[in-house]
């Protein structure tokens, strides 16, 4: 365990950096999604989300974990910054064209069998392969402790998104198929932060690895598949609802979802940010101590944002998105308890792929997908939407228990030192805090 104090004063300043950029893309949402909800209607909303859905889940699918294991190998220096860029990118290639054409091939059941749905689900596929070279650009920004790119992308990502539906709408020219181009495009032209990553010095490699040439395709790949099981479970778990919802419920259903989605997520962004920091600074230099209190004033934010969103939900729905979207919010109050339980344990999944055990991580994930999934499928006809909010909860105590059990058994680590603030925490965040205002110490 690391006793250098530098690590830890940079790994909070880089945690609020990602924060930070985090921040823009659900703030992003949560300023358009009144304007689709007000300019499209509760139908169209809930349209935008039947072509938007498959594309995310698409997207993540095509990883195949190879950014994770770009930000893994950054992290420890196995090889030139460069080369691990172009192996990854060449390997997200590959399947994206296969996701591509499978997504094309299932247009028709993801739209509901509605023709001009199906069509801009095939048209929005296109985005597949340019969000994934994206994700692999981010992922050696992070590793490489660049985080600051990664919030200018986030930044460029939410700008996009933003200008262009509040500019359509503001124009009188805001529609469906205008709504999709948006929010498929955004994130690649959010990746435009990246063009001068590769033109600046690329890291070192560490004295272990083989001068000159880092880890293989098939090392990359390897390690990236078991992440991926667990990434894609997660990625399962959390829009898979919203890609069945339109079969099972139609799309007004659908569009009360997504707007409790975009609410209730709010709080993630800080956990989320917790978790990719901690993910890059655990495996460049392992420190138990570090990941605790991470996870600790991670949850406890998460914790304090959830409570705040959970008592003005019922005003601020209805009044941000009008009284149409009324029903969503007992969703919201489900999916913001969702929200909490998941915060801890999400930084110690990221503790146990760091720390070279992904495949036990995607074990939790995969059962939390399989818990979510039978929920979602039993209660629907009972429920109707509430089902997936329900599953969602269900699936997200799943994967709490089992990465729980997972670093007592696995790692030897206490989970309850991930739970329950302490004075010191305050003390770490004051002082990162003060070193991010003008005049504060370096």
């Amino acid at each position: 365990m690391t006793t250098d104090p530098t690590p830890s004063r940079r790994h909070g300043s880089d945690t609020l950096i990602t924060i930070a950029g985090s921040a823009f893309a659900p703030l992003a949402a949560l300023a358009t999604a009144p304007i689709l909800a007000h300019g499209l209607s509760l139908d169209g909303r809930g349209a935008v989300a039947s072509v938007t859905a498959p594309l995310l889940l698409a997207t993540t699918i095509g990883t195949i974990g190879v950014p994770a294991s770009v930000t893994f190998h950054a992290a420890r220096r196995t090889g030139p910054l460069g080369r691990l860029v172009l192996r990854g990118a060449l390997l997200v290639a590959v399947v994206a064209v296969l996701v591509t054409v499978a997504l094309v091939m299932l247009s028709d059941w993801f739209a509901g069998g509605d023709a001009p749905l199906a069509r801009l689900v095939s048209i929005a596929a296109c985005a597949v392969l340019p969000s994934l070279v994206v994700l692999v650009l981010q992922a050696a920004a992070g590793g490489s402790g660049r985080w600051r790119l990664v919030a200018v992308e986030r930044f460029l990502t939410a700008a996009v998104r933003l200008c262009g539906i509040g500019g359509a709408a503001m124009a009188g020219s805001l529609s469906i198929e205008l709504a999709v181009a948006v929010l498929a495009l955004s994130p690649v032209l959010g990746g435009f932060a990246y063009l001068g990553l590769l033109r600046r010095t690329a890291i070192r490699p560490s004295a272990a690895a083989a001068p000159g040439t880092g880890p293989t395709m098939g090392s990359m790949l390897g390690y990236g598949a078991r992440v991926w099981i667990g990434t894609v479970s997660g990625a399962l778990l959390l829009r898979l609802d919203q890609a069945l919802l339109t079969p099972l419920v139609g799309v007004e259903a659908l569009g009360l979802y997504v707007v409790a989605v975009t609410v209730a997520e709010l709080p993630r962004v800080i956990s989320d940010a917790a978790r990719d920091v901690s993910f890059s600074a655990d495996a460049a230099d392992r420190s138990d101590e570090r990941l605790a209190r991470t996870a600790r004033i991670a949850s406890s934010a998460v914790l304090v944002v959830s409570v705040v969103l959970a008592f003005a939900a019922p005003l601020l729905v209805p009044v941000a998105f009008g009284d149409d979207f009324v029903g969503a919010v007992p969703l919201v109050l489900v999916l913001l308890v969702a929200t909490c339980i998941g915060s801890a344990s999400t930084i110690g999944g990221a503790a146990l792929i760091a720390r070279g055990r992904p495949g036990v991580r995607s074990l939790a994930f995969v059962l939390g997908c399989l818990v979510n999934v039978a929920v979602l499928l039993v209660l629907t006809p009972a429920i109707g939407v509430m089902a997936a909010a329900v599953s969602t909860l269900c699936g997200g105590v799943a994967i709490a228990l089992v990465n729980a059990i997972a670093l007592h058994r696995v790692l030897g680590y206490d989970p309850r030192r991930l739970v329950g603030l302490r004075r010191s925490d305050l003390v770490v965040v004051r002082a990162a805090v003060v070193r991010r205002l003008p005049g504060g110490a370096a």
